[in-house]
């Protein structure tokens, strides 16, 4: 989630989406519900339905962003005035997507009059674009005559054949294009990746692991078996569906049911993403870990401070990676893919996450952040002239440093995490694992990786295109 992931089949996700909120307007962005048919003067000339992905949701840097949907939300109704409804709908919280069922919902509750503008980013234009195809053979909700454009932004079911919006990329979407065309929309649907970005532009020359995974999860789902929950005991067992479906099999999460394959394949590449340049750290980090009892016994606060504010940075990647993910899944269908991935990589990871999934990491950021903080209060106390003071301080410490040293003693005591660590910096070298790189990720975990915010500066390319559609029919 953005930094952003074969043919396979959807089937409708099992109610994991709450209800879509309940409030619209007309004028601006809401949140969306079906609405009730309405009269010919009341119904808009058209409306938008815009699915948001995970990054405009939840963004990776912690801060709210004006995503691209947004943007395109407010140019319309900035454009078009009373003459459209612009709806987002909300994906439920942990999806990273809108259901199936609810966009569904939302254009068969459309009054008999509009014409529709749909668009969906991540693994939501993965549900947009399920939803055209089914519209475009005649099988949805609406005739396809009704639907003005359909805008997939990051699909990762991307169809190479599928005209593109802005610079046009290689590759297709990570779990490959959809077993049926658009039909009636095909000339109505345009898709948006930008280079770099692997959920939508990947093949198996650039991105060998994610390929692999792709693959993995396919056979899993072809041979109509879940991948099973890793805290359960038993998992579901899905059916197979006939080749004309778009819908894939689900899989199971022990964290949040049954997901599809694109959902597990999103959940990879984010770690992918974070792996280089966590494990790249764990020399530090080891380091650090050895250092911080010893400085605490013999006072040195300004040892003390340094290297809790080195520990708190070098874990911050982790934290920043598994926000949201089920780590067991992701090392399950790691593990999965390592006999079709000729480069080792997907084993190894499946290694170190496996590990990672075992630790209380929400524990260690906690416990890393209060090192920090008391370290940093001893050492302004003692600049403040009261030695006394400082020294109560940091003995505050010394048990949150014992805390921290047991709860990361599963993975940085002894050799062997290390040794993992090691390899995988190795053999992810002049690989692309999926981070948009060919180069391992250095330590300053941003500067390696694939920038979705780079759709945000896009969106002038999707909202061009949309309004010209607009403006062409009308």
């Amino acid at each position: 989630m953005h930094r952003n992931n074969s043919p396979l089949h959807r089937t409708a996700r099992a109610a994991l989406c709450a209800a879509i909120a309940a409030t619209t307007v007309t004028a601006g962005v809401a949140a969306a519900e079906p609405t009730p048919d309405r009269t010919a003067t009341q119904c808009p000339r058209w409306t938008a339905l815009l699915a948001p992905g995970t990054y405009e949701t939840t963004p990776t840097t912690g801060q709210a962003t004006n995503g691209i949907l947004t943007q395109l939300g407010e140019s319309l109704t900035a454009r078009y005035g009373s003459d459209i409804e612009v709806r987002t709908l909300v994906p439920s919280s942990g999806e990273g997507s809108v259901s199936q069922a609810d966009l569904t919902a939302a254009v068969k509750g459309l009054c008999s009059d509009t014409r529709v503008v749909l668009a969906g980013y991540g693994q939501s234009a993965e549900v947009t674009g399920d939803l055209a195809t089914t519209l475009g053979n005649r099988r949805g909700p609406i005739p396809a005559s009704r639907v003005v454009a359909v805008a997939l932004v990051s699909d990762p079911r991307r169809d190479p054949a599928t005209a593109q919006l802005g610079t046009p990329v290689s590759g297709q979407g990570v779990t490959g294009p959809r077993s049926q065309g658009f039909g009636e929309l095909a000339d109505r649907v345009r898709t948006l990746c930008l280079e770099g970005d692997s959920y939508c532009s990947t093949t198996p020359e650039s991105s060998p692991v994610l390929a692999a995974v792709s693959r993995a999860l396919t056979t899993a789902t072809s041979a109509t078996t879940s991948i099973p929950a890793p805290a359960s005991t038993a998992s579901p067992t899905t059916t197979a569906q006939p080749t004309t479906t778009t819908t894939p099999t689900t899989i199971d999460s022990a964290s949040i049911g049954p997901i599809s394959a694109s959902q597990v394949l999103a959940q990879v590449v984010t770690v992918l993403r974070g792996l280089a340049s966590f494990t790249a750290n764990v020399p530090a980090i080891i380091d650090g870990l050895a250092q911080l009892p010893g400085l605490i016994t013999a006072g040195d606060l300004k040892g003390v401070h340094r290297v809790s504010g080195d520990l708190n940075n070098q874990f911050n990647p982790l934290v920043e990676m598994v926000d949201g993910l089920d780590l067991r899944l992701v090392s399950q269908a790691l593990r999965l893919a390592a006999p079709f991935d000729t480069t080792g990589v997907a084993l190894v990871a499946a290694e170190i996450v496996g590990v990672l999934a075992g630790l209380d990491i929400s524990r260690i950021a906690t416990d890393a952040g209060r090192a920090q903080e008391i370290a940093w209060t001893a050492v302004e106390t003692l600049a403040y002239g009261d030695p006394v003071a400082a020294v109560l301080a940091l003995t505050g410490l010394a048990p949150i440093a014992a805390d921290l040293l047991a709860t990361t003693a599963t993975a940085f005591t002894g050799t062997t995490f290390p040794t993992l660590a090691q390899t995988y910096t190795a053999t992810t070298a002049g690989i692309d694992t999926g981070t948009g790189t060919t180069d391992p990720a250095p330590q300053n975990s941003h500067t390696a990786t694939f920038d979705a915010t780079g759709y945000d500066t896009a969106a002038p390319v999707v909202t061009d295109w949309i309004t010209q559609t607009i403006d062409h029919t009308s």
